[in-house]
């Protein structure tokens, strides 16, 4: 078929387009854009030679050699350079060689000529998504979903980049909407009560991890993480008898103890919470935390010599724990050694700005060593914070919120 032959067929055809019905115009567009192509590829490189190069690219691809499919591509590209068909595949190309930034770069490209395109606005999603920039994949799955609104995958991925941006509320209402298309998808309902957790709505959490307990009792993850909600009402006891559930279906499943004993120090039981941190560290979970909070009840036990080389391991170990600060802080200031106790004070105020507890040690370290302005100040911070965030074993336990898995 002869390019005249083409051009002639596709000008004829254009004309009763409107009266075709939906699904006959759709596949007749296909077609015509197909044609297209073809007919570009031709005119530009030669037939033979457009042939040649697309089947070696094909070919690369089939057997895994993505950098020369990629550069075929490429070169296809510099010839014809308003294909959108070429960009795709160049850019899927470059996202299967972990080249993310030269992947986005080719779709965006892509969509310049064909912008209500569902694959590329979801393969554009995906490579922001893989490269760990959740916030904006959420523009072009937003897109692809509307283009193709019954595709669950992309409707997933959505709710998985809101979820990795740490907009969790938004997060939880599109699992919601997958978790009744697709109740038997225990993955989707599990992404939904995690992001109720990290949104604050411990009920809806407990109302959907009793659910998935029925299908996995001794799942030792759900019954921390209910723990967690149960945490977050306020209902310790409650919260306590998941984590004692927890650690009787795996013993050594890791952050488990620390949980328990974090929940037993909350209600004072100094000695339950200090079996549990020691279990913690023999497991080999959350060490630094364990060995923390071990000095923290030496502190207010007031035996500062066992105290200090907890906590010393513990900031060796991880310096982030803002508890291990604070008691050094405390620590330092009963052993007259006030520079160090400040410096340790004010990384536990660096670290949460929010407690007003190191500004009241603060104010203590400063009148000690006599500069009463100072302490005035941190007495003044400190009563600003009195009604400060009450802090709950979900950040104590879990730090960050886990990334949404892969796809």
């Amino acid at each position: 078929m002869s390019g005249g032959i083409l051009r002639g067929k596709q000008r004829s055809l254009r004309l009763p387009l409107r009266a075709w019905p939906s699904q006959r115009r759709m596949a007749l567009q296909a077609f015509l854009l197909a044609a297209s192509f073809f007919l570009a590829v031709c005119t530009v490189a030669g037939q033979e030679q457009a042939r040649e190069l697309l089947r070696a690219a094909e070919k690369a691809e089939s057997e895994g050699h993505y950098a020369e499919g990629a550069r075929i591509y490429e070169d296809l590209i510099r010839r014809i350079p308003d294909s959108p068909q070429l960009l795709n595949h160049l850019g899927m190309l470059e996202a299967r060689l972990g080249k993310y930034p030269e992947a986005i770069a080719a779709y965006r490209k892509a969509l310049k000529f064909n912008p209500h395109s569902a694959s590329l606005l979801t393969n554009l999603g995906l490579a922001y998504f893989k490269s760990g920039e959740f916030h904006k994949a959420i523009e072009p799955f937003t897109q692809a979903a509307k283009a193709d609104p019954r595709n669950s995958q992309v409707r997933t991925l959505l709710a998985m980049s809101y979820y990795g941006a740490g907009d969790y509320a938004q997060a939880s209402r599109q699992f919601e909407e997958l978790d009744s298309a697709e109740s038997s998808n225990h993955t989707v309902r599990y992404l939904l009560a995690q992001s109720y957790l990290w949104s604050g709505q411990y009920g809806k959490v407990i109302e959907t991890f009793g659910e998935l307990l029925r299908y996995q009792p001794d799942s030792a993850a759900t019954h921390m993480l209910l723990g967690e909600a149960y945490d977050g009402l306020d209902r310790t006891n409650q919260a306590i008898e998941e984590f004692q559930a927890a650690a009787a279906a795996a013993p050594n499943y890791p952050n488990v103890h620390f949980g328990l004993g974090y929940l037993y120090w909350k209600k004072r039981q100094f000695d339950k919470a200090a079996e549990e941190f020691q279990q913690e560290i023999r497991v080999g979970g959350l060490v630094a935390q364990a060995k923390a909070y071990l000095g923290d009840i030496a502190v207010r036990q007031r035996q500062i010599d066992q105290a200090l080389p907890l906590l010393q391991d513990a900031l060796r170990l991880d310096p982030k724990v803002r508890v291990t600060h604070l008691d050094l802080g405390i620590v330092y200031t009963a052993q007259h050694h006030y520079e160090q106790a400040i410096a340790a004070l004010k990384e536990a105020v660096r670290l949460d700005p929010k407690q007003s507890d190191a500004h009241y040690r603060l104010a203590a370290a400063y009148r000690a060593m006599g500069r009463d302005d100072e302490a005035k100040t941190e007495v003044a911070r400190m009563q600003q914070l009195q009604a400060k965030t009450r802090e709950d074993l979900l950040h104590k336990i879990s730090g960050p919120p886990p990334a949404p898995p892969a796809e």
